[in-house]
């Protein structure tokens, strides 16, 4: 059977893992720590997102449960940080509460739009709930290590026994996260997950619509913007892309003096066209920054023409002190 290995991150890793050099040595897909609770966003979510989908990694995002939080409260959270298009895990251990709320948060999760493929609920965690019937809930990322020494994904997996991936409360275990301690691409500890079947059908399992990616390029644009003041750029919208996000690492702000949205040139009028009020931030009258940081990167909607054609960019001025990372889909 094949086996197709990942990894998890959060902020806990430092910037100088490479998730470029971890496909380069076996790891097809990454889950990134999102949000906690109703009031956390994991200030690396952006970034780490951004580099995953570079690197051509399969991405998933997923959200610490906390018992003192609703469900919904928690979506709302999620709703500010992760875009629609990015599947969501919930992380239930540790203070997660119950499996009712477990259910509640899944439910509204999907009714808010988001895929949810997956749930991480330890099998202690699960009998230290009592054992409950997860019947119903989406298949289980699960946790447990043979030991807790340090060594490479290789060695690490071979010490793994068949009864890891034994199921339980009523669901299979899809994805193992086997090691806490795993060496990859030279840095360590990591935690590393494997899915025993191909890339292909964890692209399924996830929800992507191109089994061999992570994006459809024709859709979604990643881009790295350089700091500056009063700096114009156009974040291009290929395919029909409906919102943008500006990330920003820990501490970090942009400010968008001006937005527009830009239509293609067309050959019977060659002077530059915008989607009409749309946008903001061109009455010199008016000041209308918006601002964007690791709390509030997004989604802003990008609108039609009247006629119903797509933008064909973002056109914005802003001052950043840092370089920051646009996405566009």
């Amino acid at each position: 059977m094949a086996t197709t290995f990942g990894l998890d991150i959060s902020h806990y890793q430092s910037s100088s893992l490479s998730l470029a050099q971890t496909r380069a040595e076996g790891c097809e897909f990454v889950f990134l720590k999102a949000a906690e609770g109703s009031t956390y966003t994991d200030p690396t979510f952006g970034a780490n997102l951004a580099e995953a989908r570079a690197a051509g990694m399969l991405a998933a995002a997923y959200v610490y449960q906390r018992d003192y939080v609703s469900a919904q409260a928690h979506v709302d959270r999620v709703a500010q940080v992760v875009p629609k298009d990015v599947p969501v895990i919930p992380d239930v251990e540790t203070n997660s509460g119950d499996v009712a709320l477990t259910r509640d948060l899944v439910d509204r999760l999907r009714a808010a739009g988001y895929r949810v493929p997956l749930l991480y609920l330890p099998r202690w965690y699960w009998q230290q709930l009592g054992s409950p019937s997860l019947a119903g809930l989406p298949p289980l990322w699960s946790s447990r290590y043979p030991d807790t020494a340090p060594g490479s994904l290789a060695e690490q997996w071979a010490k793994v026994p068949a009864s890891y991936w034994d199921g339980y409360g009523g669901l299979d275990v899809a994805v193992l996260q086997f090691t806490s301690t795993a060496t990859i691409a030279g840095y360590s500890p990591l935690d590393a997950d494997a899915f025993r079947g191909t890339r292909v059908e964890l692209a399924a399992v996830l929800g992507y619509t191109a089994p061999n990616a992570v994006t459809n390029n024709d859709e979604e644009t990643t881009m790295l913007v350089p700091a500056g003041t009063n700096e114009h750029v156009v974040l291009p919208c290929a395919g029909r892309p409906l919102f943008w996000y500006l990330y920003t690492a820990f501490g970090q702000r942009v400010t968008v003096h001006q937005c527009a949205y830009v239509m293609p040139t067309r050959a019977d009028s060659p002077d530059a066209e915008f989607v009409p009020n749309a946008g903001w931030g061109w009455d010199p009258n008016v000041a209308e920054d918006h601002v964007f940081d690791p709390d509030r990167p997004g989604p802003i909607d990008i609108p039609r023409h009247p006629d119903g054609r797509q933008p064909a960019g973002v056109s914005l001025r802003y001052t950043a002190g840092h370089s920051f990372t646009a996405y566009v889909g």
